[in-house]
């Protein structure tokens, strides 16, 4: 990949990835605030807010840090396979566009609805479930992004056996 190039999808992967990050704590805050919320307004436009990042926003940032992450590890001497850090961000992050796509947004929507069915003078009565599903998926995704920034500035573990035998570009 030409130096242009590279670092073209460099800062675009960077601002993608920062950006999931953000939406992530974005979410953590707004489920937060509308779990604790004592007043039925206060906690619908949490919820709605939750559902509109999940129609707009996690999938394109989601899917753009995914698809840069890609190129940039095939791209750049750091291949995809041959670097253990590589393809363990690489793991981390099939995990998390995974469930992204097809836990969490189905779970903001789905949320969102059941706001949507409850009158605007009632909270919404959530199950342990669901609390537990908006809490555990603040958790994943936090962790698996911090790995993700750890993994990218440290490089530890060295080469994977497929990288083994690849000979180095200067």
């Amino acid at each position: 990949m030409p130096p242009t190039v590279r670092k073209t999808v460099l800062v675009l992967h960077v601002i993608v990835a920062v950006s999931w990050l953000g939406l992530t704590f974005g979410d953590v805050t707004l489920g937060v605030a509308a779990v604790v919320a004592d007043t039925p307004e206060v906690q619908h436009a949490m919820f709605r807010a939750l559902g509109t990042i999940g129609d707009v926003l996690l999938l394109p940032i989601a899917w753009l840090a995914y698809g840069t992450g890609i190129l940039l590890a095939l791209g750049t001497r750091w291949g995809l396979v041959r670097h253990k850090w590589v393809l363990t961000k690489f793991a981390l992050t099939t995990l998390t566009v995974a469930l992204t796509t097809f836990s969490l947004v189905p779970g903001l929507k789905t949320m969102r609805d059941t706001v949507n069915a409850t009158p605007a003078d009632q909270l919404v009565r959530l199950s342990g479930a669901v609390i537990r599903r908006l809490r555990t998926a603040g958790i994943v995704s936090t962790t698996c992004y911090t790995t993700c920034v750890v993994l990218s500035i440290f490089k530890p573990w060295g080469r994977t056996r497929w990288g083994a035998t690849t000979p180095r570009r200067p």
